[in-house]
């Protein structure tokens, strides 16, 4: 909380950015603290809900970038789910499924779709503006509305679910590493067992 009052409307920017970028982080939550500890005037808050939107469009150009100048690469070589949700929504909803899913968890990934299909620059910037400038603006108001408590411990939860998600992540990481050695190990002494049998 020190640390968000500290950075003041540049941390709110900076969590949208990130966010914006397709790293993984947590940027509605980062706005509903930011509307909490801010506590900004009406006025305020529409200018950073309008400040943090545009911010956010424009870090979207990175994975929408990605998108354009990559895409046999990115359809040959990714088997992303998420990527692969963005196409479907894409194929149903049109341009609108940039500004539609924004609020969803395929949202970021919506981008680098949008650039895959040669979407143009001035449709996918508005369209991902009038996507994230609802929620980040109810984001805003109902941190604002909020008490300590329930911001905190929504925090508490999510970096909870971050640290067990983390080790889910490195044991099944391990596990294959190990699983696959040890399968790549029987291979290989049965085709030395082959080629020895061959051989006699």
């Amino acid at each position: 909380m020190n640390l968000i009052k500290e950075l003041g409307m540049w941390g709110l920017f900076a969590g949208n950015a990130i966010e914006a970028s397709s790293l993984p982080f947590p940027g509605a939550l980062v706005t509903l603290t930011y509307g909490y500890v801010l506590d900004p005037s009406w006025i305020k808050l529409i200018i950073l809900a309008i400040a943090s939107s545009v911010v956010y469009t424009i870090f979207s150009y990175i994975p929408y970038g990605i998108g354009f100048k990559l895409k046999d690469k990115i359809k040959e070589k990714t088997s992303s789910k998420k990527i692969e949700k963005g196409q479907k929504w894409f194929r149903k909803c049109g341009l609108w499924s940039i500004a539609i899913t924004r609020p969803l968890g395929i949202g970021n990934y919506i981008s680098y779709v949008a650039g895959i299909s040669k979407v143009n620059k001035w449709k996918f910037g508005g369209l991902t503006f009038i996507g994230i400038f609802p929620i980040t603006l109810t984001m805003l108001i109902v941190g604002k509305n909020g008490n300590l408590k329930s911001v905190q411990s929504m925090m508490s939860h999510v970096q909870t679910y971050l640290l067990i998600g983390g080790a889910v992540v490195i044991t099944g990481y391990l596990l294959y590493k190990y699983l696959y050695k040890r399968k790549a190990k029987s291979n290989c002494l049965q085709d030395e067992s082959s080629i020895a049998k061959q051989a006699e």
